[in-house]
């Protein structure tokens, strides 16, 4: 993700569509925007992705490296809310296999509100186990929500691409 990405990744962001499932819920200001990019952009253990499908911009993905040694990372991504179906898939298979292959993961691993079944379908479709249901997880200002946290492994990817 480069400067130029801000704006269209704000818009992707902001979209009711996505951020009905993030737990940053309000409208986020690009100035708000800026400054988290600045953070990311500094930081060592954090991967800011712009997949593309076709040369088009079609979602994002944040790899946040939480321990070397571990080879542990968590994910979040979402895509344009325009892409087409079936794109969230096909972007989530790249970055698994940059996740894995490029930088030698040994695990990803991601949260998913309890409302958000397809994220729910799409972590199962591509191999992850569900390690935990965590209760009233999120508070969003007038109710808890549940999260379901997802793992993936790097020898459960290399057998699932096998499959």
């Amino acid at each position: 993700m480069e400067e130029s990405d801000l704006e269209p990744v704000l818009e992707w962001r902001n979209a009711p569509t996505t951020r009905q499932f993030m737990y940053t819920r309000h409208e986020i200001s690009l100035d708000e925007h800026r400054q988290w990019f600045e953070r990311m952009t500094e930081s060592a253990s954090d991967h800011l992705l712009i997949l593309e499908l076709d040369g088009a911009p079609q979602g994002f993905l944040r790899l946040h490296i939480e321990s070397e040694e571990s080879g542990r990372a968590q994910w979040g991504f979402f895509r344009a809310p325009a892409a087409p179906r079936g794109t969230g898939t096909v972007l989530c298979e790249r970055s698994l296999a940059y996740a894995f292959e490029d930088l030698e993961l040994h695990k990803i691993y991601g949260e998913v509100l309890e409302v958000n079944v397809p994220s729910q379908r799409l972590h199962s479709k591509l191999g992850f186990t569900k390690e935990a249901h965590l209760r009233d997880h999120y508070h969003d200002g007038q109710r808890y929500w549940d999260a379901i946290g997802f793992g993936l492994l790097a020898s459960e990817w290399d057998q699932g691409r096998g499959a």
